[in-house]
């Protein structure tokens, strides 16, 4: 960084800009995390020491003197800015739910706009009088932008007054109904599964794009926030069978699950969990069921592996039952002692070493089974050589 702000500067560039520049190529190099992590350190006070040098640059003398001049350069540079994002927005055809608030979080100035005025001072492209006008106006536009962002919430609310937030899907009442709140990678599976096997799916999601690329496929999604109890009463939530929550954020679907729990308790409850204390959490509120996101699949190839590494099938596949079957035991007992760190720690501690016995002893077991079977062969190999075999010599008398 350094040494291409010294090239920049001994050709007659801003040492900034180039500095601005090296970093837009090596953000996307694969030395990007590396530098992320050597400028984390210091990212708060080099971003606080621009602003302050921005703000010790700034003439309020010229923003007296120029006033009428001043807002109406500000109100010229949001209303362009403006028009120029919503045609961008409409070409690459963004939601139109998102349309408005792409255009106005992004109508203010940049801190760009900064580094591009000193490098044409520095140029003397722009008298000192246009470089301060200019550098007030981009100020101002950013100190306007919190409104901006204010005036589009107030739009949403009085819009939210009129339109509901959500979908209301038409009323399931079909005596095999299942709700699926949440329709990534997780509830697309058990989904597709659901309905193949007859069950009528009502599924609620919070992502446009996501829903607008279900309904090209012709599913029957909903867009809403499940943690809405008038969401999921107009999903039919009184009469359905079952609520799937499948999203993947462990605390909203813990708010989810303690709604329907309150307000539809006859609803069967199935769960994904995130991870071990997920799972936890969820116990304690006695779901119907769950099963951790990456638990079975990564015993599924555990078990290929181990086939890979020279284990037979049946040994493979049995490792990886015992396995499956002692975490599954291991989370309901370790589930008792959340939160008391000293004993949890002992108590998994404890429960590696049982599995690493479960598996020796099993793996013992069917050496001494093999064994026996091989012993029982034998030996049977043995009798059948002792016994005195039938004379067929007089066979022809008779």
């Amino acid at each position: 960084m350094v040494a291409i702000a010294l090239v920049m500067q001994s050709i007659g560039l801003s040492p900034a800009l180039g500095t601005f520049l090296a970093g837009v190529v090596l953000a996307e190099s694969e030395f990007r995390h590396e530098l992320e992590a050597d400028i984390e350190p210091f990212k708060g006070l080099l971003l606080g020491l621009f602003f302050i040098t921005v703000g010790a640059s700034i003439n309020f003398e010229l923003f007296f003197n120029q006033f009428s001049t001043v807002i109406s350069l500000v109100v010229l540079l949001i209303v362009i800015k403006a028009c120029i994002l919503f045609a961008l927005a409409f070409t690459f055809k963004i939601n139109k739910k998102q349309q408005l608030l792409f255009t106005l979080a992004l109508a203010q100035g940049g801190e760009f706009a900064f580094v591009l005025l000193s490098v044409t001072s520095t140029l003397s492209i722009l008298t000192p009088e246009q470089t301060a006008l200019t550098t007030l106006v981009v100020a101002i536009s950013m100190l306007i932008a919190p409104l901006l962002l204010m005036f589009y919430e107030q739009l949403q609310k009085s819009d939210s007054s009129v339109k509901p937030e959500f979908d209301k899907p038409e009323h399931i009442s079909s005596a095999k109904h299942v709700i699926i709140a949440g329709y990534g990678r997780f509830g697309q599976v058990m989904g597709r599964l659901l309905h193949a096997q007859g069950y009528e799916i009502t599924v609620l999601d919070h992502s446009p794009t996501q829903i607008e690329l279900l309904r090209r496929f012709g599913k029957t999604v909903f867009y809403g926030d499940a943690g809405r109890q008038e969401l999921l009463e107009a999903a039919g939530a009184k009469t359905a069978q079952m609520l799937v929550v499948a999203i993947d954020n462990p605390d909203k679907t813990l708010e989810i699950i303690k709604l329907a729990q309150k307000n539809y308790p006859q609803l069967k409850i199935v769960a994904r969990a995130i991870d071990r204390r997920h799972a936890y959490q969820l116990l304690s509120l006695k779901v119907d069921a769950f099963n951790r996101e990456t638990v079975d699949s990564a015993i599924s190839l555990a078990v290929k592996a181990l086939e890979l590494l020279g284990n037979n099938k049946p040994d493979a596949e049995r490792a990886g039952k015992l396995f499956r079957d002692h975490d599954r035991a291991s989370v309901l007992q370790l589930a008792k002692l959340w939160g008391d760190d000293i004993s949890y720690g002992v108590a998994v501690r404890q429960r590696m070493e049982d599995l690493k016995q479960v598996l020796q002893q099993d793996k013992q077991a069917q050496e001494d089974l093999n064994t026996c079977d091989d012993n029982d062969y034998i030996a049977g190999l043995t009798e059948d050589a002792a016994k005195p075999k039938k004379s067929n010599d007089n066979a022809h008398l008779g």
